[in-house]
């Protein structure tokens, strides 16, 4: 997906985000940036609790970025049940920070699609992303907003699956300059400020390019 240079009319310094999603165990190597954005389905089916403890709590610590701000996913089953894990990251669940005069908020949920964490139907995703604050500028949300970014695949019937609720609350955020989102592995992509960035293929392989890196 290449390097996307935005906002450069807002800040004067240059600042370098790296963003990813739906690694599913997979830790690849990541760039130098300022700050790396993990947008959900972080670990392998099983074993979740080991794989932190023992190597996703190394990876973050050897990362060559100054900040790392995540969230979980459908498929982070173990967090679901324990959410107080120290690592070298900002976890946000359903919350904010505040990095380099960004404010960035986090939230996991997804529809449902089996029995898997982190889920909800609509009318619940409504009242969770109406806590949004109306001053957050870079959303990162593990499912894609409702028609943008998020149609499977035509084995999977060609469906937008994104949440409405979630495409609703976009639309009332003034000061919204980017949304990071996966979720959906096919629909990896860009339309306008939302940014599909699985860093799988639809049959869970690490692409090639797994990482997108972006100036602003």
């Amino acid at each position: 997906m290449g390097c996307y240079n935005l906002f450069k009319v807002l800040w004067e310094e240059i600042m370098r985000l790296v963003l990813g999603s739906d690694l599913h165990g997979y830790l690849p190597k990541v760039p130098s940036c300022d700050i790396l954005i993990l947008a959900g389905d972080l670990l392998p089916e099983t074993d979740q609790e080991r794989f932190i403890d023992q190597f996703l709590r190394r990876w973050l610590n050897d990362v060559p970025a100054k900040e790392v701000v995540a969230t979980w996913g459908n498929h982070d089953d173990q967090p679901f049940r324990r959410w107080n894990y120290k690592l070298r990251w900002h976890l946000l669940i359903d919350q904010s920070v505040t990095l380099a005069g960004l404010k960035f908020h986090g939230t996991p949920w997804c529809l449902p699609v089996g029995r898997w964490a982190w889920q909800a139907p609509e009318y619940v995703l409504e009242k969770i992303y109406a806590m949004i604050p109306d001053d957050t500028n870079i959303l990162i949300s593990h499912t894609p907003p409702h028609g943008i970014c998020d149609k499977t695949a035509p084995e999977k019937g060609s469906e937008n699956v994104g949440s409405f609720a979630l495409r609703d609350r976009l639309a009332s955020l003034p000061n919204l300059k980017l949304v990071v989102c996966g979720h959906i592995h096919e629909a990896r992509g860009q339309s306008g400020i939302v940014m599909n960035v699985s860093s799988v293929d639809r049959d869970r392989n690490l692409r090639k390019d797994p990482w997108v890196v972006m100036d602003i």
